[in-house]
């Protein structure tokens, strides 16, 4: 092919609406990607202390749901052996 047949393509498949469309989509994915390539500074020390604090919220959770599901178990049972005895 020559250059003139391809540059000739090129500026056709531009001019198309699906040319349009998939030439806006890759730019955006360009800038997308060009502008996530780093972090704000305070950015990753702010997600470590929402991690830390997300760790140490589920370990305070855990004690809560430990009871509350033996108090179920508890009350399952009292009721299971209420009814057989009367």
């Amino acid at each position: 092919m020559k250059l003139k047949t391809i540059a000739q393509g090129v500026k056709q498949a531009a001019t198309t609406t699906r040319g349009k469309v998939a030439g806006g989509a890759a730019l955006i994915m360009s800038s997308a990607t060009a502008l996530a390539q780093t972090a704000p500074a305070g950015a990753e020390a702010a997600f470590n202390e929402v991690q830390s604090q997300g760790a140490d919220m589920a370990g305070y959770a855990w004690p809560v749901v430990a009871s509350i599901t033996a108090a179920l178990i508890g009350i399952k049972l009292f009721k299971k052996f209420a009814n057989r005895a009367s």
